[in-house]
């Protein structure tokens, strides 16, 4: 069973959340909880949770910095964001942390118990990777001396600027590195996640497979240049050191070998970042750093080549036209909806591009940052991505090499505005979809004396305010008006239809005092309720006298 802390300012919030959910019955239960950061954090000293949910905007310590702090002193926490939509963008402005979900205000039951069973299949999974990781990595261990290992990976990670070249080269002996060429080049070796998925090994756990991927690479460098290939994280990281002469001439060969090995073999695909060529060799963890920036962008290059950061460099001195500020903007404006300003913003984007050098592998890049952009915005108000939201990835691969700008423009401009009608749409549904429950609520409990306009938004996750607001929006009638409208359409009824008498009527109405009640019904109708049922009757008789 795994366990949960529950961050909530809003006390009805997290007691609706722990009520209405079954969490023993889903293999969780609920170990703390907390109105802040700040309590979280002292609740967690002596209990850490498996999962953290916390709301974001919250007084004393928010959900942003709380979440640093877990993920600095317990990583292997899983945290969830639960607020409102408008909070997201603070959220992603403010910090760049693994969030593992983030759920939307107002959240049903089945979206909350949805987001738990995925929560709890990927623990289960890490359960089962770390047991079966402990045998794999004995074995690789065994093949591959711990030292030496340490030493590699510290060469990526450290700072060696102050270590002289003779010290280094006392180093590489003691290790038996392959590290004393004139030049080296870095190649970072990264599994495509998706297209493991799909392969045909895409069943085994992906922790044990990269073992067997870097000695596949390895095989396949050892042939041509003398090199140190080894395991970091997730990834093959390679280190090619020889003459100039050949790194220049093998670079090239053992990129496109090493891809066209791994498709074959494993039949997934991979992404391979090249770093810059170097001298010293105390300059590897710069080149380490390049190569992660030069594979950030393989999604949006593709292709089977491998991604130089020499030719990023190259791509970035362009990449002005699409800063931080212009990609927050174009996110708000489609959020927004606003359609005129957005087409405006468009036109300026695509004519600020045009206007400098850019190639078609800047086009694709530029059309490729707009695209995940736009997904950011989508994302934000929906939880799972339209099909045709996905496929217009493809298009970017293909529409990049046209020469008519002005059809890239359009189409980006369409794709643009069928985003803002999907999430529209998706809002007013869901808000249509609350409004509805919150009236059915209504009439199906209004016979509740103590039933109020706190207790519903209980129900239904929201706060009172917020609720107060949408109900009247949607409803055409305030909270109060709504509840006395079905309490007298209702009581009428029975007035009506029954012989029941008036303080039975209406305690039935949801009040405790006659008086009051007939105060109410004649406030409504215009009459007591006496005499609207007096007058009633005689009409019927009349009706049946006459037939």
């Amino acid at each position: 069973m795994y366990s949960i802390m529950l961050v909530d300012d809003e006390q009805d919030i997290r007691q609706s959340i722990i009520e209405l959910v079954q969490w023993e019955k889903m293999g969780f239960q609920i170990i703390g909880e907390a109105s802040n950061g700040e309590e979280a954090l002292e609740v967690m000293e002596s209990n850490v949770p498996d999962i953290l949910i916390t709301d974001i905007k919250m007084p004393i310590m928010d959900g942003i910095e709380l979440s640093k702090r877990v993920r600095d002193e317990n990583p292997s926490v899983k945290i969830v964001f639960l607020s409102g939509y408008e909070d997201f963008e603070y959220a992603v402005s403010g910090i760049k942390l693994t969030i593992l979900e983030y759920l939307l205000k107002p959240v049903s039951i089945s979206d909350l118990e949805n987001m738990l069973r995925k929560v709890r299949r990927k623990l289960d999974e890490e359960k089962r990777s770390a047991n079966d990781l402990v045998t794999i990595e004995k074995d690789f261990l065994k093949k591959f001396d711990v030292s030496k290992m340490s030493f590699l990976i510290s060469l990526i990670t450290d700072n060696y600027s102050d270590v002289s070249e003779s010290e280094f080269k006392k180093l590489l002996q003691t290790y038996q590195l392959n590290l004393t060429g004139e030049r080296q080049v870095l190649l970072n070796i990264t599994i495509d996640k998706s297209s493991f998925s799909k392969s045909t090994i895409g069943n085994q756990n992906l922790e044990l497979t990269k073992f067997s991927l870097t000695n596949t690479v390895r095989k396949i460098v050892d042939k041509y240049v003398q090199s140190e290939v080894f395991t970091f994280t997730s990834n093959s990281v390679v280190i090619l050191s020889d003459t100039k002469e050949n790194i220049e001439m093998y670079t090239d060969i053992l990129v496109k070998e090493i891809n066209e090995s791994v498709q074959k073999i494993f039949g997934f695909s991979i992404g391979i970042g090249v770093s810059e060529e170097y001298v010293r060799i105390s300059d590897t963890k710069r080149a380490f750093q390049s190569s992660v920036s030069a594979l950030n962008y393989q999604t949006a290059l593709g292709g089977d080549k491998g991604i130089y950061i020499s030719d990023i460099e190259t791509v970035q001195q362009n990449e002005i036209v699409f800063d931080e500020v212009n990609e927050a903007k174009l996110v708000s404006l489609i959020k927004i909806g606003s359609k005129d300003e957005l087409e405006t913003f468009i036109d300026h984007l695509f004519q600020r591009f045009y206007s400098g050098m850019n190639s078609q592998e800047h086009l694709k890049i530029f059309l490729m940052e707009l695209y995940v952009s736009v997904l950011k915005a989508y994302k934000t108000t929906i939880s799972k991505y339209d099909s045709d939201m996905l496929q217009q990835v493809e298009v970017i691969s293909e529409i990049h090499h046209y020469q008519d700008n002005q059809v890239i423009k359009e189409w980006f401009k369409n794709f643009c505005l069928s985003t803002i009608a999907i999430i529209q749409e998706q809002r007013k549904k869901k808000t249509d979809s609350l409004a509805k429950q919150s009236y059915d609520y209504l009439a199906e409990h209004y016979s509740d004396p103590s039933l109020s306009l706190k207790q519903v938004s209980k129900q239904m996750l929201i706060s009172p305010s917020y609720f107060s607001s949408l109900f009247k929006k949607e409803n055409g009638l305030s909270f109060t008006d709504a509840l006395v409208k079905i309490r007298m359409e209702k009581a009428k009824e029975h007035l009506l239809t029954t012989d029941h008498k008036i303080f039975e009527i209406a305690i039935d109405s949801g009040y405790t005092d006659q008086h009051y009640f007939s105060y109410c019904f004649k406030k409504y109708f215009g009459e007591s309720p006496n005499k609207i049922r007096e007058t009633f009757k005689k009409n019927k008789l009349l009706v049946e006298t006459k037939s």
